[in-house]
């Protein structure tokens, strides 16, 4: 099951030459699609901590009012 290190890095077909410009390109799309998810985790992230300070927000308007 345990395999030898050389053995999980890509082969020539899925990972292009670092110098060219395919590599570059591949390169630039991982940092794209990687920042497009950390955006989707921070909006989630303040949708969450929005939806809490509201809530705790009418929570003391409750007490206040009763």
């Amino acid at each position: 099951m345990i395999s030898a290190p050389s053995s999980i890095l890509a082969c020539a077909t899925c990972l292009a030459d670092k110098g060219s410009l395919i590599g570059q390109a591949q390169g630039f799309a991982i940092l794209f699609m990687l920042g497009v998810l950390a955006f989707m985790f921070a909006c989630a992230g303040g949708i969450i901590f929005a939806m809490v300070r509201q809530q705790r927000k009418a929570a003391r308007q409750e007490l206040a009012a009763a």
